[in-house]
């Protein structure tokens, strides 16, 4: 190891005493240097861009298979700018967010100015503004992603387990990629997590997992139910569908990956492999492949269809810049789109 190295990894250590103080400085610096840019930096171009994908966000990821009532009273931890809270205010009778960075809060009350159900406020890592019980849904995407210590996750799953009413639900988005457990986390390339490491967190933190999406990937999804208990009061402004996986769209998936149908299925619907895994095949026979002919041949393989130009475009220009061909692999992977192949929602 280089003493450059050395010197970075004893910085690093130094600073997991506080993280807080970590995340809150280097997000309020990104804040102040470009905060669309690092909330969603694939869709920073324009004002018009970033707010729309706040909307598409909400439809496809945040809300997939979660039914809200008006009546509503939900919580998004680590808001930004209130990309997501801004089609949210629409839906709910009340949205908060929350957010470790005091620049990003003031972006959010500029962003939200005029939305009267809307609260934002800066958070020291716990939900202290929150009464035990009072909320319906909890939510959170592409933040603990950039979180350093599972310490301070741990701390957030406690915490949404407390102020959500029973069977209130936990929606949130986690980075599932596997690094050595040497590699050390920052304030960007946060902390990731096994499936099995997670249903161990929820359980100890109150919580059932309904729904795990996009194991392996770095969009790890996650959909957990509060446990009711007596003297707890129950949500009656939420539900779950819930899904089931369909055989032989699964069997056509792995026939595309050029991989054993009968084999591949057993394995994943045992859960001794994930659809990641798999795809590492996919990847060392077309990841040489130019940009867009690389992402049109991922659509074809992965989502059984062409890609359509937004995609196209979108998936080129990352990959091109030098974004690895596995996260376009990723994202497909862990879409809506394919869940919706792969495991259609059950009747009723």
């Amino acid at each position: 190891m280089t003493v450059r190295a050395l010197v970075k990894k004893i910085v690093t250590s130094l600073r997991g005493f506080a993280p807080r103080l970590w995340m809150r400085s280097d997000w309020d610096r990104r804040a102040r240097e470009n905060a669309q840019h690092f909330i969603a930096c694939g869709h920073s171009e324009s004002d018009e861009v970033f707010w729309a994908s706040g909307r598409r966000d909400l439809d496809q990821l945040i809300l997939h298979d979660v039914e809200l009532a008006s009546t509503a009273r939900a919580l998004e931890i680590g808001c930004g700018m209130g990309r997501i809270l801004r089609p949210l205010s629409e839906r709910v009778e009340k949205a908060f967010g929350v957010d470790i960075s005091a620049e990003m809060i003031a972006r959010a009350r500029q962003g939200l100015a005029g939305r009267g159900n809307v609260e934002v406020s800066v958070t020291r890592g716990r939900l202290g503004d929150f009464d035990d019980a009072s909320l319906d849904f909890v939510y959170s995407f592409i933040v603990f992603q950039h979180i350093p210590t599972k310490k301070s996750v741990t701390r957030y799953l406690l915490e949404a387990a407390r102020v959500l009413k029973g069977k209130g639900v936990f929606r949130f988005q986690v980075d599932g990629r596997p690094r050595p457990k040497t590699s050390a986390a920052d304030t960007w390339l946060g902390v990731w997590y096994e499936p099995q490491e997670l249903r161990r967190e929820l359980a100890r933190s109150g919580f059932s997992i309904a729904d795990l999406w996009g194991e392996g990937t770095h969009y790890l999804w996650v959909t957990a139910i509060r446990e009711s208990h007596p003297g707890r009061p129950d949500s009656r402004a939420v539900r779950l569908r819930r899904r089931a996986w369909r055989r032989e769209a699964l069997e056509a998936l792995l026939a595309r990956m050029n991989l054993d149908p009968d084999a591949g299925v057993e394995e994943i619907l045992s859960g001794r492999r994930s659809l990641r895994q798999m795809a590492d095949r996919f990847l060392e026979e077309n990841g040489r492949l130019e940009p867009q002919a690389f992402v049109r041949r991922a659509y074809e393989v992965f989502l059984g269809r062409e890609a359509d130009e937004d995609g196209l475009a979108f998936y080129s220009k990352e990959i091109a810049s030098g974004i690895p061909p596995s996260s376009t692999v990723d994202c497909l992977l862990s879409s809506s789109e394919l869940e919706d192949r792969l495991r259609p929602p059950e009747a009723g």
